[in-house]
């Protein structure tokens, strides 16, 4: 506690991210940061990856949606995705952030963990699913869960495969029929689950 330049008792509070947690290591000085740089990174690529941390516990991809019909761009938005494991469980948080055109309504959304199989389809660790609100000029971005929260994956993982994560969703723009679907969206690969996950591959590869 502090005090004001009469000596009255000043109450502090911080704002103080949340990715790290006692099962996994803290990078020494920081906590991550407390201002995004959504706006300007990867404003000028389709798809963007980066490791947050160095230890390898924290990853963040963004795409940039354009979506339309035969006769051009309707809207765009970028969609962000932010994963930090806590000990054997994955989490996610995710973001919307309107860039143009008309409302974007979100439907059906999820973010599901995949066990990598080489030699026919991933399975599945974990489906995960994530509610949006709609964005417009007057409310540019929506969070799931929050801005600083996170949300854990159905299940902890528990054994040295390797894994990655797939964002999907579908949404609609408002006055206008149908509905689109975005590319699917990854953080990148990880493993060693087994004792803390950790990635391996950022930027995603295919």
């Amino acid at each position: 506690m502090t005090a004001d330049k009469n000596g009255k008792a000043i109450d502090e509070t911080y704002a103080v991210a949340d990715d790290y947690r006692t099962t996994a290591p803290v990078p020494a000085g920081s906590v991550g940061p407390l201002e995004d740089d959504y706006d300007t990174w990867c404003e000028n690529g389709t798809i963007c990856g980066r490791m947050v941390d160095e230890e390898g516990f924290i990853a963040e991809a963004k795409g940039n949606v354009a979506y339309g019909n035969q006769d051009g761009v309707i809207g765009t938005f970028d969609l962000i995705l932010r994963q930090a494991f806590d000990g054997p469980w994955p989490r996610w948080r995710t973001a919307l952030d309107w860039d143009s055109g008309p409302q974007v309504q979100p439907g059906e959304w999820t973010i599901d963990c995949r066990i990598n199989i080489s030699w026919g389809s991933d399975d599945y660790c974990g489906n995960n699913p994530a509610y949006f609100s709609s964005i417009d000029l007057g409310y540019q971005r929506t969070w799931w869960p929050s801005s600083r929260g996170y949300a854990y994956n159905e299940g902890p993982l528990r054994d040295g495969r390797r894994y990655h994560d797939d964002e999907k969703g579908e949404f609609y723009a408002y006055g206008w029929d149908g509905v689109w679907s975005i590319g699917v969206l990854h953080t990148g690969r990880w493993h060693e689950c087994d004792q803390l996950c950790r990635y391996y591959q950022v930027p995603w590869e295919a």
